[in-house]
């Protein structure tokens, strides 16, 4: 891996939990400068890239469509969550795929459990942004164990009771 493609990695490691930061903290105006700040560098690197590619380089065109359609869908679920106003403070920590029991959501709850470190980093960023006075620890033990468990136990309830 070139030493750009590493830089590349971590600066979308860094603005992906800058947004999650932005998230958590509620502000509103962070999240509409952070995003037209994402859009402009990301059009950018996008069209300069693409400007440089060759007929040759199908692979890599492929692979930039790709990720341009992966941003264009981020980029317009966070044009909603701007339009629609960023929630509570109370319902922020609500966990999406566990708040209805289906077969989809268990199945892509399963699926982002299974993504190396990613509900790990998700904790780590609630916690951090939380006034609390539970240890990091206890935290990770509260909604590693005792949501993931309840949400499995309603899920094998509905199965057994065929309610899906």
């Amino acid at each position: 891996m070139s030493l750009l493609s590493a830089l590349f990695i971590q600066i979308i490691f860094f603005l992906i939990v800058l947004d999650r930061i932005i998230y958590l903290c509620s502000f509103a105006t962070g999240k509409l400068i952070f995003y037209i700040f994402n859009l402009i560098l990301f059009t950018y690197s996008v069209t300069k890239y693409a400007w440089h590619l060759e007929h040759s380089q199908n692979a890599a065109g492929l692979a930039l469509r790709a990720i341009f359609l992966a941003k264009v869908v981020s980029l317009a679920l966070q044009a909603i969550q701007i339009r629609h106003g960023i929630p509570h403070k109370s319902t922020l920590y609500r966990q999406f795929l566990t708040s209805k029991v289906s077969q989809i959501n268990y199945l892509c709850y399963r699926l982002y459990r299974a993504l190396p470190f990613l509900y790990e980093l998700r904790c780590v960023l609630d916690w951090s942004c939380t006034t609390t006075s539970l240890t990091m620890y206890d935290w990770l033990k509260v909604t590693l164990g005792f949501f993931s468990s309840i949400f499995f136990c309603q899920v094998l309830h509905c199965s057994n009771t065929n309610f899906f």
